[in-house]
């Protein structure tokens, strides 16, 4: 189970709700806005961006998926020992200790260099096994991926090793993250001129791949993916309903994540009262609900100025620095807050909606990084319209 604050529904003092049919509705609207036959691979690495690895994976898998992508061999075989069998994508190259992991997982290594390729076909080989490749390309990010002079022989190592079978070519697109719907089209432009390489040196995979989430609502981006002959996306935030670009995506998608926590003390604090370790004083004497959700259960909270929560419908300021485990919220215009009460920290409740884009508006970290919880918080998984749940 994840967390520490499981048991009976009313035992449970902070949560996260994982709405699984959203997560699938918004597979769906994904692929509508997709050319035809285009495969779409969920990134779920660092947990499915908080919101559970193993359960989203097997809804993934139900849902159609056509593969998941990861970090690191970590994950990848957390995945498969949570019961996926759907193809995996490992984005980190195997380091020289891991290089006996991607055949006996049956894991999609990622390839930068000839020389890793070399090195990752003698591991397969002792394993007596095939592992499907996917050559990375850098195209101006960070130097992450294989320069493209040096793209024939890396090609040429993977082509002559029968213990690997060339799937995949891709690339990051840094620019798509940015403010203007033309960012990404240089890196797109090179990494044209490199799959045009491949394609007449007669090694083009049956996948090709560039856009993400962030670019996916960009008809910029989508149209130049689509000439180049792109065959496949990854999706990661926008799966969740997370919109990494202010005006991107315009499909309806929602929120898959919803956070909330039950008040356990209602307390006042007295002008002059210290409100955390900084000496933060109160002004005014505020009666205060305190609850069990702090820096270590959302870390966004270290840097979340002038935040509110949802309380009996309406936003209750945060006051001060949020504790490690616990954080205070006044409750001066909210009446009859008792403890038990429900608060809701992502979501919606009344006529209010808290969303991770305004969080991350407020703190200015990315939305993705909203949801990645602490292991107090428990998740439970809504698997139908209908509501059926349970809790890991």
């Amino acid at each position: 189970m994840t967390g520490t604050r499981t048991g009976r529904r009313g035992s449970t003092t902070a949560w996260a709700d994982i709405d699984l049919h959203a997560l699938g509705r918004n597979l769906e609207r994904l692929r509508r806005g997709l050319p035809p036959g285009q495969a779409v691979f969920g990134v779920v690495k660092a947990d499915a961006y908080g919101h559970g690895a193993g359960p989203v994976g097997r809804a993934l898998q139900r849902f159609g998926i056509d593969g998941l992508v990861v970090a690191d061999m970590g994950e990848g075989i957390t995945l498969r020992r949570a019961g996926v069998t759907a193809p995996i994508l490992v984005i980190d190259p195997p380091l020289q200790s891991q290089l006996r992991l991607p055949a006996l997982h049956r894991l999609g290594a990622t390839v930068t260099s000839a020389a890793e390729a070399r090195a990752l076909a003698t591991a397969a080989n002792r394993a007596g096994r095939t592992v499907d490749v996917h050559v990375r390309v850098n195209t101006g990010f960070a130097g992450f991926g294989a320069p493209r002079a040096d793209l024939a022989d890396l090609l040429a190592a993977v082509a002559g090793a029968p213990a690997l079978r060339l799937e995949g070519l891709y690339t990051h697109l840094s620019g798509a993250y940015g403010p203007y719907e033309d960012g990404g089209l240089a890196e797109l432009e090179r990494f044209g001129e490199a799959v045009e390489a491949v394609r007449a040196a007669g090694l083009l995979p049956p996948l090709v791949h560039a856009l993400s989430s962030a670019a996916l609502g960009r008809p910029l981006l989508t149209g130049a993916a689509a000439r180049i002959g792109c065959t496949a996306v990854r999706c990661g935030a926008a799966l969740f309903g997370i919109r990494m670009v202010e005006g991107d995506q315009p499909l309806p998608l929602a929120p898959v994540m919803s956070v909330k926590a039950r008040v356990t003390r209602v307390t006042a604090l007295e002008p002059g009262d210290a409100a955390d370790y900084a000496s933060s004083v109160a002004p005014r004497r505020a009666p205060v609900a305190v609850l069990p959700f702090g820096f270590s259960d959302g870390h966004h909270l270290h840097r979340l100025a002038g935040g509110v929560l949802l309380i009996r419908g309406c936003p209750a300021p945060i006051l001060a620095r949020p504790f490690m485990s616990s954080l205070l919220a006044d409750v001066t215009d909210i009446p009859g807050v008792q403890p038990g009460d429900e608060a809701v920290l992502i979501g919606r409740q009344g006529d209010h909606r808290i969303t991770v884009e305004d969080i991350a508006a407020r703190s200015g970290l990315r939305p993705s990084a909203i949801p990645l919880l602490g292991p107090r918080v428990v998740r439970r998984y809504r698997s139908s319209a209908a509501g059926k749940e349970q809790t890991e």
